[in-house]
């Protein structure tokens, strides 16, 4: 049998086994699965590996993470986020580009949902559903688009089961409509940089979970403030950028940013977006634009500065070459602050903070950006962070700061 054809044989027979979850008791679900696993491991000459795999190696990485799961069930992992990650792998035999990934991964994962809670009970949200889906579709995409030698069949079906739990737990009070229009914002707005050479297909994807994440948490306000990150962060990448290529401390791409970087420097703004949509504590608020000043002001501070001639180090202050983590200049502390500043007017703009908020948002964004260079000439230098790792631990900082101003 043609290699293609049993693969999605086997995928067809997983699902299958999935849709029997609001049926039967999920230790009946587990043996069926175990009982495949057996036969599998039998027919075929396999064992559990997550690089460079094969068809045969990622059906039994999927069935071994398939087994795993629904015991999960029994110490209280939701039945149907399960069951519904683990239907996504017929899904995934049916993945083409990314547009078409998103949109084949939302309709299994709303068929999977709709069916299940059909069955099981009669009172659900079709909103939710909908919400679920589509956002657990998005980063099903995201792990398909990343250039990796990871199984992604297997990743696949971890990153919508983990995505599928956080957001039953953070349940929004959402529209179609509105989800439709935050969605389709976020898409046209993420495509249009992808064309404009300002990030990559992975980019396109995390930028649009997160932008539709936060609008939806939220309002267009702070998806305007996340934006003015993304547009003013993508142009001082191609600041001199002739002089940043020869000195060999250019973004590579021409300055496509892709999902690593857009997560490094966009998680921390969505915990506080999604924290003040839950809470409404103005804490989280405060929080999520230092986070989005840290952030701009961070790039542009690390792009300009790349052009400097007189860099030092922050922990000593001796002479560095430009573009070494944690070097400091006078022209990069200056684009820091503009960076800053720039956030902090569009958040005044759209009056989603007073006068009364900007100095303690200035403050905290312009420590978070020293503590980055902190992290970059320390941790990141001995490989123990990655750049993206620094990002996200500073823009996070920022917002503790501010809980620590409110103190």
């Amino acid at each position: 049998m043609h290699r293609g054809i049993q693969s999605t044989l086997y995928a067809s027979i997983i699902s299958a086994i999935s849709l029997l979850s609001p049926l039967f008791n999920v230790r009946i679900i587990i043996a069926l699965y175990c009982m495949m696993l057996i036969v599998y491991s039998a027919l075929k000459d396999v064992k559990l590996k997550f690089y460079s795999v094969d068809e045969s190696s990622s059906i039994f990485n999927t069935l071994v993470l398939s087994t795993i799961l629904s015991s999960l069930v029994l110490v209280g992992l939701k039945k149907e986020v399960v069951f519904a990650a683990i239907f996504l792998v017929l899904a995934y035999e049916f993945r083409k580009k990314a547009l078409w990934n998103i949109a084949i991964f939302t309709i299994f994962g709303f068929s999977f949902f709709y069916y299940f809670y059909t069955i099981s009970t009669s009172n659900f949200d079709i909103a939710n559903v909908f919400f679920l889906s589509l956002i657990g579709a998005l980063a099903a995409s995201l792990v398909e688009s990343v250039d990796t030698d990871v199984d992604k069949r297997f990743t696949v079906i971890l990153a919508s089961a983990t995505t599928y739990t956080i957001f039953l737990i953070y349940s929004f009070n959402i529209s179609i409509p509105n989800l439709a229009l935050a969605f389709v914002l976020s898409l046209i707005l993420s495509m249009a940089a992808t064309k404009a050479g300002a990030a990559d297909e992975s980019g396109l994807m995390s930028a649009t979970l997160i932008g539709t994440l936060v609008i939806v948490s939220t309002n267009i306000k702070f998806f305007i403030v996340l934006l003015t990150f993304y547009t003013f962060g993508s142009a001082i990448t191609k600041y001199k950028y002739k002089i940043k290529v020869e000195r060999g401390v250019a973004e590579p791409a021409g300055g496509a940013r892709g999902y690593s970087n857009v997560f490094g420097n966009s998680l921390a703004a969505l915990f506080f977006a999604m924290n003040f949509g839950a809470y409404n504590n103005e804490v989280f608020l405060l929080a999520f634009v230092a986070s989005v000043a840290t952030a701009l002001g961070d790039t542009m501070a690390s792009e300009v500065g790349k052009t400097a001639e007189n860099v030092y180090l922050i922990t000593n202050f001796e002479r560095v070459d430009a573009g070494v983590s944690g070097g400091i200049s006078l022209v990069g502390e200056m684009a820091a602050i503009a960076g800053c500043l720039i956030v902090v007017a569009v958040a005044l703009a759209l009056k989603l903070i007073g006068l009364e908020d900007v100095m303690v948002i200035l403050v905290s964004s312009f420590l978070a950006i020293h503590i980055d260079s902190l992290l970059g000439a320390t941790l990141e230098n001995r490989g123990y962070l990655t750049n993206s790792g620094v990002n996200f631990l500073a823009t996070l900082s920022s917002g503790a700061m501010c809980y620590l101003f409110f103190l």
